[in-house]
């Protein structure tokens, strides 16, 4: 997903349906007809392949698709915690943490012959 900064919006839309459109077909994943997908999501077949050819698709419809496809929970990560911290502040804090050196050894006092 790292190559989606070069891409416009309609791009990263497009690329996105052309994932889930290969995700329901495909036999390791949903598995779903067009007609069967539409039915379960609660979604019209027309809209369903509109979205399968241009990208174009309203968030409720997405989300109703990724349930009925089992992905839901792929959303979950999308949008991170503001509350929760960075990986940069993770790190940031593991590299200001000290160190504790030991002290020298101290050389054993001689005694002197009485």
């Amino acid at each position: 997903m790292a190559m989606f900064t070069q891409l416009t919006n309609r791009e990263v839309a497009a690329a996105i349906a052309k994932r889930l459109q290969r995700w329901r077909i495909d036999p390791k994943g949903a598995a779903l007809s067009a007609s069967e997908l539409a039915k379960r999501s609660g979604m019209g077949l027309t809209p369903l392949r509109r979205f399968e050819k241009t990208g174009g698709i309203t968030l409720r419809n997405l989300i109703a698709l990724m349930r009925a496809m089992g992905l839901l929970d792929r959303l979950e990560g999308l949008v991170p915690d503001p509350t929760s911290p960075s990986p940069m502040d993770i790190l940031q804090a593991e590299q200001g943490k000290r160190v504790r050196q030991r002290a020298p050894r101290r050389k054993p006092r001689r005694q002197e012959p009485v």
